[in-house]
């Protein structure tokens, strides 16, 4: 009863008009018969079955694109059913559980951003004192590579180790869970092509313009990863420094990766305010991603565009934010809906091994 009471505060409140008809299923193209769903996730919800949802490989596999709410002949709403289970699913899967528990809780924000706020500021004063860094504005001034190397090194470290004892976890419930076994390197060779080509996205009907924005976020957030890490390249393999001319590849693509990502996030933010009902119900765990990442790729902007404008006040604290929401978004990721790309993935490659194993 007290995990019912969870699905409904979390905006799964018509789940119990449900009377099992299997339209749900019968009209989600995503949905595949090595792992049906959403039927038998509904009927598990509605008796409170917590870890049996949790575990579920069908409940992450989806992509919430609301076919199956347009469809539901008694207004069941399956799909916020399913958003409802993966929202406490960040905070049970959680490894440790607490910072899930934090992530999950409005009132636990301010003490989150308060601790990359901290480090960052005192890595700062300890290279620069209080004043700002003297003459053209050039950010290495302010934080050297190698101390925002040595700053998030290990926040990234942190946040793969967590993440892979998570999955670990994760893969082996859902193995008692479903009582199959799967093929983790033919499950592995589709979900990359899945992925890469977004082929599920485009079998949603109802919510199609999903596809788009999601496109442009996650072209432009690979885009933005590679460049980081060619600027660590540049740094450590061939001394070149920071800032990069506007005409280098590694900027183009960062400029890129930034256009495309913001342009997703402002498509993503939009439908999801005019069209809330195809969008589904938005939760503070799925706003706190949105609004995190698109802070994320503004500041970026922001931070490149007053350092050619030569505004250093405003480049150095735009600068700063940047930082401060890189660190938020890595530092968290695994307790965040920012592992749904974890848990989806993972779901994706145990149901689609599943598939080639029965194949077989």
């Amino acid at each position: 009863m007290e995990f019912i009471a969870q699905l409904k505060s979390a905006g799964a409140d018509a789940f119990k008009k449900c009377f099992q008809c299997a339209t749900c299923t019968s009209v989600c193209g995503v949905s595949q018969g090595s792992t049906p769903f959403p039927r038998k996730e509904i009927a598990l919800a509605q008796w409170g079955q917590k870890d049996k949802l949790l575990y579920d490989p069908g409940v992450w596999v989806c992509h919430q694109c609301g076919d199956c709410t347009k469809h539901c002949p008694r207004g069941a709403d399956p799909s916020a059913v399913l958003s409802a289970i993966r929202g406490i699913g960040y905070r049970e899967l959680a490894v440790p559980a607490v910072l899930g528990k934090f992530m999950s809780s409005p009132s636990y924000l301010v003490p989150l951003l308060a601790v990359p706020i901290a480090v960052l500021l005192l890595v700062i004063m300890v290279v620069n004192g209080i004043s700002l860094p003297e003459g053209d504005v050039v950010f290495s001034k302010l934080m050297p590579i190698a101390v925002i190397d040595s700053v998030f090194l290990p926040v990234a470290f942190f946040a793969v180790v967590t993440a892979l004892l998570s999955i670990m976890k994760f893969w082996k419930k859902m193995s008692i869970n479903t009582g199959k076994e799967s093929n983790v390197v033919s499950g592995l060779i589709k979900t990359i092509m899945d992925v890469i080509l977004h082929r599920r996205f485009s079998k949603c009907e109802t919510n199609s313009q999903l596809n788009l924005s999601h496109l442009l976020t996650f072209y432009g957030f690979i885009a933005l990863f590679i460049t980081t890490n060619m600027v660590m390249a540049y740094h450590y393999l061939f001394g070149i420094e920071t800032p990069l001319s506007l005409g280098d590849p590694v900027k183009i693509l960062g400029n890129v990766g930034a256009v495309l990502i913001t342009l997703g996030l402002a498509w993503t933010i939009f439908r999801r305010l005019t069209n809330p009902k195809a969008s589904g119900k938005a939760t503070y765990t799925d706003w706190t991603f949105i609004i995190a990442l698109t802070l994320t790729a503004l500041t970026g902007i922001g931070a490149e565009l007053s350092r050619l404008g030569g505004m250093a006040g405003i480049a150095y604290t735009v600068y700063f934010i940047h930082l401060v929401m890189v660190f938020f978004l890595f530092a968290y990721m695994p307790f965040s809906k920012f592992a749904h790309i974890l848990y989806r993935t993972t779901a994706m490659v145990f149901s689609n091994g599943i598939k080639s194993s029965e194949g077989r």
